[in-house]
């Protein structure tokens, strides 16, 4: 039976995003094929400090369950990447081996530190190369710990790399490189059990007290989410439809706002400046710490969902939006248009009267919104994490990665 390492480092992150879902989602799907006797997992981690609660929990449920091993290592994290980055040392595969017996392969599900023995075969897979397109939107920490892990290294010397979307395996072959033959492409899935159109969301519109008529973007509040082009947009949509700005005759529910919902990133406070010079800046709110369980409730109440950023490897709240039954409006840039298809109103990420236009014709078109959410919902579909995991587990069987 073939035995797989799996690096869970993306578990550990304080703040969830769209690499930890997915660590999450394909490390749950290859536990569960270990439990049907399929192959052995051995899940590892270095982690210092106390693991968090829903963590621990969530390791000693896996660590029960048939044909799977968790190893962890308690290195300071800085110490240990240094000597993995720079002496090439200790090779990780060497610490695993004397827990436990040999590994096959390795799936590392994200860029990290890691030093393996020559011989030693290894998956990796590829969300985005956003820190080689658009280097100005990623702080001088973040450029420098991309410059010391060596994205180039960690791709080429790969036995086979997972893309997330063709736009990022096409990114790997034009700045990497690499040969496309090694390249496959393997699409997230999504949580249907829990992003579906909601009916009632009365309790979260209180509990959040959100407007009764809004626009929503989700996504963390930095400057590569595009915010500064949506807040200027939202103020020209203000001012050509002054219905939308004062009460009517149905009250409160002509008035038109935007709600962004996402946590604090680099330079957050220069999306805030831009918001505080905006004339319409009282019908626009930011909401932190919403709950994952809470969100398609949000996406269910919202008028239209817009997504402008300028760069997504893959990009998981349109879909997310869609399948609560939300019209998107995303930016015709990288893996956008390859992802949402026709399910979504295309704009300019550059062009701010666009955007503005976008946001009018939904609000003014209930035809051509009833065709989104009809065509979201059945693109949706299409994204399943039982589907990533099987091709996942096709292409290590395929490319017989131990006899190899």
């Amino acid at each position: 039976m073939m035995r797989i390492a799996i690096d869970i480092t993306p578990l550990l992150e304080k703040q969830w995003g769209g690499v930890s879902w997915y660590s999450f989602y394909i490390t749950k799907g290859l536990v569960e094929y270990a439990a049907r006797g399929q192959l052995r997992v051995v899940l590892f981690y270095n982690q210092r400090k106390r693991l968090p609660d829903n963590i621990s929990i969530l390791l000693k449920e896996w660590k029960n369950a048939p044909n799977v091993y968790v190893v962890g290592f308690r290195m300071p994290n800085k110490i240990l990447n240094f000597s993995m980055s720079f002496l090439r040392f200790p090779y990780l595969d060497e610490l695993i081996e004397l827990k436990i017996k040999e590994v096959d392969y390795w799936i590392l599900l994200n860029l990290s530190f890691i030093a393996l023995t020559a011989n030693t075969k290894y998956i990796a897979v590829c969300h985005d190369l956003s820190f080689e397109i658009l280097p100005e939107f990623f702080t001088m920490r973040q450029r420098l710990w991309h410059h010391l892990i060596n994205p180039r290294r960690f791709y080429q010397n790969a036995h086979h790399v997972i893309a997330v979307s063709e736009n990022t395996k096409q990114d790997l072959v034009d700045l990497y490189a690499i040969d496309p033959e090694r390249i496959d492409v393997v699409y997230p899935g999504m949580d249907h059990g829990l992003f579906y159109q909601r009916d009632d969301t009365r309790a979260v519109r209180e509990k959040y007290h959100l407007p009764e008529n809004f626009i929503l973007s989700v996504g963390t509040i930095e400057p590569r989410k595009n915010y500064e082009t949506l807040l200027e947009a939202f103020d020209m949509l203000l001012s050509r439809s002054p219905i939308l700005t004062k009460e009517g005759t149905k009250g409160k529910f002509d008035i038109m706002n935007l709600v962004i919902v996402g946590a604090e990133g680099w330079k957050y406070d220069r999306i805030y400046r831009f918001w505080n010079r905006m004339k319409h800046k009282s019908q626009v709110r930011f909401l932190f710490n919403v709950t994952r369980e809470d969100l398609p409730y949000i996406y269910s109440a919202a008028r239209l969902f817009v997504y402008p950023s300028f760069y997504e490897g893959f990009g998981f709240p349109p879909l997310e939006a869609a399948a609560c039954g939300t019209p998107v409006i995303v930016s015709h840039s990288s893996s956008l248009p390859e992802i949402m298809g026709d399910a979504a109103l295309y704009i300019d990420p550059f062009n701010i009267a666009d955007l503005a236009r976008a946001m009018e014709r939904l609000l003014s078109d209930s035809a051509l919104c009833d065709t989104l959410q009809t065509q979201g919902k059945e693109k949706v579909r299409t994204f399943t994490w039982n589907k990533a995991v099987h091709t996942l587990t096709d292409i290590i069987n395929d490319y017989n990665f131990i006899a190899s």
